[in-house]
């Protein structure tokens, strides 16, 4: 078996381009990150033809779960309806896609697993957008408490209003698909920092 080399990639490499995003889609990353993000995955891509191994880049959609920091949008609500407070957000229309982070894991564990490797890039997330309102009211509501103050936080001028994935290449190559829905997810990572 050749060696494997698996990159955890970006969504953002994509940059604004339409969603549902595709692996076939050119990529115009607009941020250092992105575009650093992007550099490395060409670079994968040329060495693995030099010095002839399988490659994974893995592009993932809003990871969360256990262990995040607090300046990420799940987490950041969690806290504050656990502490009972008013916090500011957007309005919330923005789309995204959210994978509890078990789910991410599992993918890699059957990419290492498996025997015949087919190169390439993979889109991975749950495949389902949702606005980032319902997110928001549904961990309110899981908690029971907490204020959110929608429209005090103004959407940024670059981001992008809906940003989602095709996760059908991922889901054929492996046979993988998420056991965690989005309420079960919250629910356990609820339960992590409640602990905290």
């Amino acid at each position: 078996k050749k060696l494997l080399f698996i990159q955890i990639g970006s969504s953002l490499e994509y940059g604004n381009l339409r969603s549902p995003q595709s692996e076939k889609n050119k990529c115009e990353p607009n941020s250092y990150y992105a575009k650093s993000k992007l550099k490395a995955s060409k670079y994968i891509i040329k060495m693995s033809k030099k010095k002839k191994f399988d490659y994974i880049i893995l592009r993932p959609y809003q990871v969360y779960g256990p262990y995040q920091k607090f300046d990420r949008l799940i987490p950041y609500v969690i806290k504050s309806c656990l502490k009972n407070s008013t916090f500011k957000c957007s309005e919330g229309e923005q789309l995204r896609d959210f994978l509890f982070i078990d789910d991410f894991v599992n993918a890699i564990k059957k990419i290492i697993k498996k025997k015949k490797i087919k190169s390439g890039i993979y889109n991975i997330g749950y495949g389902k957008p949702i606005k980032i309102k319902n997110i928001i009211k549904k961990i309110n509501k899981l908690i029971k408490k907490g204020n959110p103050n929608f429209g005090a936080i103004k959407m940024r001028k670059d981001e992008i209003n809906i940003l989602y994935p095709k996760v059908k290449k991922i889901a054929s190559f492996i046979n993988w698909k998420p056991k965690y829905d989005l309420t079960s997810g919250l629910k356990k990572t609820i339960s992590f920092y409640g602990t905290r």
